[in-house]
């Protein structure tokens, strides 16, 4: 394997023209701001957003765009949200909820595919779980297989997706169950009879979000002989922590919650055991790493036989 050490990544995503699912999440938003911030000269990023709430999908980007987080932007460089183009779809309908004219215009124009939606309820019905997640990264896949100019795919998963393992490596690991079965199962059966055998689908996974997750990365092996792929996994994601500007965040799950509810004074103890890690990675430094997969398997010999898997969390070895 060799890298081009004068293919930088702004001079890689220079002519690129990218789709971005989840465009609308945490992730999502930082993503669109980073790259293009720091890498100006891409084509244009296409981003799948669904109608929600009465508002249209350019309704909702021009919410997005007024946030702080890209105010720099809007400052400096104002035009350059010109380049980013909504697209109508939802990942919770079969093959994303896309258009055929905007099915065909992505297959002819996408070179690189960051597919990062998914569904993140840990209570989720199993049914909605793996429609959202497994089956919608099967239609990515599908999508990607028909592009006719792609370079890379990167799937964000999660470091928790393989929880059986005390300590998990940068390496794929067998599915839960057969994720084409579950689909079946998902798109024929109604939620509660579905929800009547979620325990034991589960099996040691311990909520639907943690299955689908798994499932939905056997799925990106299964195609990864098709096109150039990785899989990113980050552990909690937390406010930024330097770009564009520290401390950014957008919701409150989580850590986020805790941390402002001991601010408030709302939250005066919490219970916890000092000898377990908070694997906890800033947004910022999760939009780096899936920038330099997606451009590492972009400028490389692409090995059909090892997927690139990419943890992003506080420790190599993830002691759970």
């Amino acid at each position: 394997m060799t890298i081009d050490p004068a293919k930088s990544i702004p001079a890689f995503y220079a002519g690129q023209s990218i789709l971005l699912t989840g465009a609308t999440g945490f992730l999502g938003k930082v993503f669109i701001e980073k790259v293009l911030r720091s890498c100006p000269d891409v084509r244009e990023i296409f981003l799948l957003i669904r109608p929600k709430k009465g508002f249209t999908i350019k309704e909702r980007l021009k919410e997005i765009l007024n946030l702080a987080l890209y105010e720099r932007l809007r400052e400096e460089q104002i035009s350059i949200f010109e380049k980013l183009i909504p697209i109508s779809g939802n990942v919770s309908e079969k093959e994303l909820g896309l258009s055929d004219a905007d099915r065909q215009m992505l297959i002819e124009r996408v070179t690189i595919i960051i597919h990062g939606a998914a569904s993140v309820r840990f209570n989720d019905s199993l049914k909605h779980a793996i429609l959202s997640n497994t089956r919608a990264t099967r239609d990515i896949c599908i999508l990607a297989q028909c592009m006719k100019n792609l370079k890379a795919l990167v799937y964000v998963s999660t470091a928790f997706a393989h929880v059986n393992n005390a300590f998990i490596e940068e390496k794929m690991y067998p599915p839960i169950a057969d994720w084409r079965k579950m689909i079946e199962i998902a798109e024929s059966l109604d939620e509660h009879t579905l929800n009547i055998f979620t325990a034991k689908c589960l099996d040691y996974a311990p909520n639907t979000y943690i299955f689908s997750k798994n499932l939905a990365e056997s799925v990106v092996q299964d195609y990864s002989f098709s096109f150039p792929c990785a899989i990113v996994r980050p552990s909690l994601v937390t406010p930024s922590i330097e770009e564009p500007m520290p401390g950014w965040v957008d919701n409150l799950y989580g850590p986020i919650g805790l941390t402002i509810g001991a601010v408030k004074g709302i939250i005066r103890v919490i219970y916890g055991n000092k000898d377990v890690i908070e694997d906890a990675v800033p947004v910022d430094i999760v939009i780096k790493a899936i920038l330099v997969v997606s451009w590492k398997i972009g400028v490389t010999t692409y090995d059909h036989q090892l997927i690139c898997v990419i943890h992003v969390c506080v420790c190599n070895n993830i002691n759970l």
